[in-house]
């Protein structure tokens, strides 16, 4: 098996005037067929299932999943994970991310390994708020506040030619990995035996 590509560095937008151009932008941007997901989290939740749901939501799939699961816990950032995996997505745009907890940053964070997608945070602050610097300490990440590079990472760079007529596409080179399939736990099958 070949070793893993690295990892896209995370991009912080900063928005120092929380200017409406940057949120019209990056939700312009939002394309699910061309691997492109912008997610504007809902306001006035910090619990991290409900970014999950937003996620979901952003990549139109249903947000509460069917089944029963223990203690409450839905598995709902593994079928985040799975459906940008088999999408497939390669660009994340989370809006609002000055508002983001430390836990739910790190949740980001930990899709990004797990799906290697291209991550963009947008900030509408001068500076990096406390919990994101704190988190963001832990990744490779560039910070801009320069609008048309934002709007570069927002839409990606384009494929430079489709392939001829004639030719059907490669293969993907985009699988489940390991660590994807560690986390998708059937919740109900019956205990395994001991």
């Amino acid at each position: 098996m070949p070793p893993a590509p690295p990892l896209p560095p995370v991009t912080v937008v900063l928005d120092r005037h929380d200017d409406a151009l940057h949120t019209h932008t990056a939700l312009a941007a939002h394309h699910p067929p061309s691997g492109r997901i912008t997610l504007h989290p809902g306001p006035g939740t910090t619990s991290e299932t409900g970014l999950a749901h937003d996620l979901l939501a952003a990549l139109g799939k249903p947000p509460l999943l069917p089944g029963r699961f223990p203690a409450g816990r839905q598995p709902a950032w593994e079928a985040a994970a799975a459906w940008m995996t088999a999408l497939p997505v390669t660009r994340l745009t989370v809006l609002r991310a000055h508002r983001l907890t430390a836990r739910r940053t790190m949740r980001l964070l930990q899709l990004q390994a797990i799906t290697g997608i291209h991550l963009t945070l947008v900030c509408r602050r001068p500076h990096l708020p406390a919990a994101l610097h704190q988190v963001l300490r832990t990744a490779d990440y560039s910070v801009t506040a320069d609008f048309e590079e934002a709007r570069r990472h927002y839409h990606g760079t384009p494929i430079a030619e489709p392939p001829p007529a004639g030719e059907p596409p490669g293969p993907a080179s985009r699988w489940l990995t390991l660590p994807a399939l560690d986390r998708l736990v059937s919740y109900d099958s019956p205990p395994p035996l001991r």
